[in-house]
């Protein structure tokens, strides 16, 4: 029977699962709980596990932005700052979903291009490969204002770029994700969808038993390598840091989470400009050695 999804699209074809993200007009934003975004995506996900007829996973998406992080909807209408409760358990439903994408049976890719921001860094470092479009752009820049969401990055990236990242909230280009290691390869834009489908297809024709045992091995070792307690350790730390986020006040002096309300994202963007607007580091030259 066909799955029917409202944020997500999903085709099957050559034995790839092609789970798109789909709400454009938010710029394919994550939300979270029954019927969001984060939940569709996990049952995709789950159901492509499980499917024999599958043997590779590639989350795309439509519009102009892979994903431009956490649907901030659920700010705007809000009277009062979440309690250290409040933001535990929305950690442990991230981790929840984190932990879905780790356990899929078969490699998962993700085809970033546009934005890929705030959440949407912690999601795609849980996926096996990412191929980043040459427009693509990453950033953790709710540190900006006082958000945490660095600590999926650190055993991906190490902690001197996720350090750089959440604590100056600028954004880095495909060129520079790539040269950290958070980017497998950079493709041109117009090429990202057909390279990425190419090399799902490609593993999607390797022995199944093979790919997940193998995979099933290297998740083994990073777990026991100490990923596993850091990522609990982390993210209790990242409850607190949320709950202290109230607190955090813009060069003007306003707090951000009053300027969310008041004034949405627009006004965000406004105080983060007051902070500094040009980027400290220089673009990567393009072919340079690493």
């Amino acid at each position: 029977m066909a799955e029917d999804y409202t944020h997500i699209l999903v085709e099957n074809r050559n034995e790839v699962a092609h789970v798109i993200l789909n709400a454009p007009e938010k710029l394919n934003a994550l939300g979270m709980g029954p019927g969001s975004s984060r939940a569709e995506i996990a049952r995709a996900l789950g159901v492509a596990s499980e499917d024999e007829a599958i043997g590779c996973v590639l989350i795309r998406a439509n519009g102009r932005a892979f994903c431009a992080g956490g649907d901030l909807g659920r700010i705007g209408g809000k009277q009062k700052s979440d309690t250290a409760r409040d933001n535990q358990i929305f950690n442990e439903l991230v981790l929840q979903f984190n932990e879905t994408i780790r356990r899929v049976r078969k490699p998962v890719i993700a085809a970033v291009h546009g934005l890929c921001l705030g959440t949407a860094m912690g999601f795609v470092s849980q996926c096996d490969f990412v191929i980043a479009a040459d427009n693509a752009r990453f950033g953790l820049i709710e540190g900006r204002i006082g958000h945490p969401g660095a600590s999926d990055l650190v055993p991906v990236i190490g902690a001197a770029w996720t350090k750089y990242l959440i604590y100056t909230g600028e954004m880095i280009d495909a060129w520079r994700a790539e040269r950290i290691g958070l980017v497998l390869a950079v493709e041109p834009e117009s090429l990202l969808r057909d390279r990425a489908t190419d090399l799902a297809e490609r593993l999607a024709r390797m022995p199944r038993e093979a790919l997940h045992l193998n995979k099933v091995c290297i998740e083994a070792v990073l777990e026991t390598s100490g990923r596993a307690a850091g990522r609990l350790a982390g993210r209790a730390h990242d409850a607190i840091t949320k709950t202290m986020s109230s607190v955090a006040r813009a060069p003007d002096g306003r707090f951000f989470e009053d300027m969310s309300r008041s004034e949405g994202v627009e006004g965000l963007k406004v105080a983060r400009a007051g902070q500094y607007a040009e980027p400290w580091l220089s673009p990567v030259k393009r072919g340079a050695k690493r």
